[in-house]
């Protein structure tokens, strides 16, 4: 390992715990649904399909929970120059005309099944969404027990974050550039980065985040127009944020904790957007929501390491589980449309969002 990747590890270990342009070499696996019609049998990647390689197709997108209309392909890319495999899920909204798109990233041992409550809803106003899985953060460090999951929550892993991002985004442009498919839809000037806990950590790196190491790597992403970032924290280096000039949403409430460290109210998380430059930027916050509250339903990610801790979840985020949702759902849409999409409408929504109860707060700019 070079100086400079060591250097980048090491400041992205305390960002973390302290709270391709090749035209060869990707190939890629797919599987349709559609609220109308079951899955067709899944295409190719070298003579294996997604779901074979342990790569996750849980049943989230079941006909019953899904859009009318809406479609669902997914499958595997092929980064070569890191001989990594990047497993995709590509939801598309209704109809065939031109489509923002959202890039989601899941928290620390989850997978393509996180945030799909948010996916869902964001197809109903007409956003698609691409959902990457990381390899050596997703749920496969579940076997590991305790100590895998937090030897995964590492500077390494993020880094491949980053560079799994990049690498998508490259791929779906390629894509959408010689008109393969659906990805033909996607608009390559409305495209958007999101993510849960590391996969909120994962989108402030391609946000630009400065980890204020000498020779750092740049994980920056160019193409994003937009972020939000769910139950984001700052780590050890605040100032690393200046930089973001972009829109960015951060999300969290008053239990969103550290599942894996001492922070047991999201009193912590507040610092992000402090952190960030006035201007485009917005922070909702929840009273009664915890760390699971932002996951966005799908995988076990987001409560499972508090458990392997004895921590029980308390009652109130149970609860307020069907207020919470709806908060999240209206105002990311709002969110993407106003940003992604230029909607004046939705702009004048965020202004003054409806359905906050008492405690919960909204603040931009």
């Amino acid at each position: 390992m070079d100086k400079t990747r060591r250097e980048l590890l090491k400041a992205g270990s305390a960002v973390f715990l302290g709270t391709a342009t090749a035209t060869s070499g990707w190939a890629a696996s797919a599987k349709s649904t559609s609220a109308s019609a079951p899955a067709s049998t899944a295409a190719a990647d070298g003579g294996r399909a997604a779901h074979e390689r342990g790569d996750p197709a849980s049943g989230a997108d079941a006909a019953s929970a899904m859009p009318a209309g809406m479609t669902v392909e997914q499958g595997v890319w092929r980064d070569p120059q890191r001989s990594r495999d990047i497993p995709w899920r590509l939801r598309l909204p209704a109809g065939d005309q031109p489509v923002a798109l959202v890039v989601f990233s899941h928290g620390l041992g989850g997978s393509l099944d996180g945030g799909t409550e948010w996916a869902l809803a964001w197809a109903e106003a007409g956003i698609a969404t691409l959902h990457l899985q990381h390899a050596g953060s997703d749920r496969a460090i579940w076997s590991g027990g305790l100590r895998g999951v937090k030897a995964a929550a590492s500077a390494e892993q993020l880094v491949e974050r980053g560079h799994d991002v990049q690498w998508a985004v490259s791929s779906l442009l390629r894509l959408q550039q010689a008109g393969e498919g659906a990805w033909r839809r996607v608009r390559p000037d409305a495209l958007g980065m999101s993510g849960h806990s590391f996969g909120a950590q994962t989108t402030l790196a391609v946000a630009g985040r400065d980890f204020q190491a000498a020779r750092a790597l740049d994980l920056t992403e160019s193409h994003f127009k937009a972020f939000a970032a769910f139950s984001p924290s700052v780590g050890a280096f605040s100032g690393g944020l200046k930089g973001l000039t972009r829109p960015m949403l951060c999300l969290t409430g008053s239990l969103d904790g550290n599942p894996l460290g001492q922070e047991r109210t999201g009193d912590y998380r507040r610092a992000v957007y402090a952190a960030l430059p006035a201007g485009a930027k917005a922070q909702l916050w929840l009273d009664g929501a915890d760390h699971m509250s932002f996951g966005g339903g799908g995988e076990r990610g987001a409560g499972f390491g508090q458990r392997l801790l004895g921590r029980q979840r308390e009652q109130a985020p149970q609860t307020l589980a069907a207020h919470h949702a709806a908060v999240i759902k209206a105002i990311t849409t709002d969110w993407w449309r106003a940003r992604l999409l230029d909607d004046e409408d939705a702009t004048q929504r965020l202004k003054s969002p409806k359905g906050l109860a008492r405690g919960d707060e909204w603040t931009q700019g």
